[in-house]
């Protein structure tokens, strides 16, 4: 729990820091775009990093949860393609390079904090 937590406090500040920074650099016109990705994404990768911990103790069922892990990110930002596409409430360059440019650097935060509180034994 208090790895997930950590990820979660240090993910939120990493997001909402980057998030004001990107949207800042776009302009107005397509911060909400670059918010919504932010969102999504944040959602999407506690749900991820929440179920590699639960499954880290066992070699089998870890490979699992961490295959579906990368599944279910494939198909946040297929879904999130399609629904942005389809819809005219956000502008599509910035909302999906926002979805994965902050899935990507969430993903790449995981590591820091995987093993904290683990016990051997």
């Amino acid at each position: 729990m208090r790895a997930w937590l950590g990820y979660a406090l240090t993910g939120a500040g990493l997001v909402a820091l980057l998030a004001g920074l990107v949207s800042w650099l776009v302009g107005p016109r397509d911060a909400g775009s670059v918010w919504w990705a932010a969102g999504v994404a944040y959602v999407a990768q506690l749900i991820a990093f929440g179920a590699l911990l639960a499954g880290r103790r066992e070699r089998d069922r870890f490979l699992a949860v961490w295959a579906g892990g990368i599944a279910m990110r494939l198909l946040v930002v297929a879904a999130g393609a399609f629904w942005v596409i389809r819809s005219s409430a956000l502008s599509p360059a910035p909302a999906l390079l926002g979805l994965a440019g902050f899935l990507f650097v969430l993903l790449l935060l995981e590591p820091l904090f995987f093993l904290v509180g683990r016990r051997d034994g």
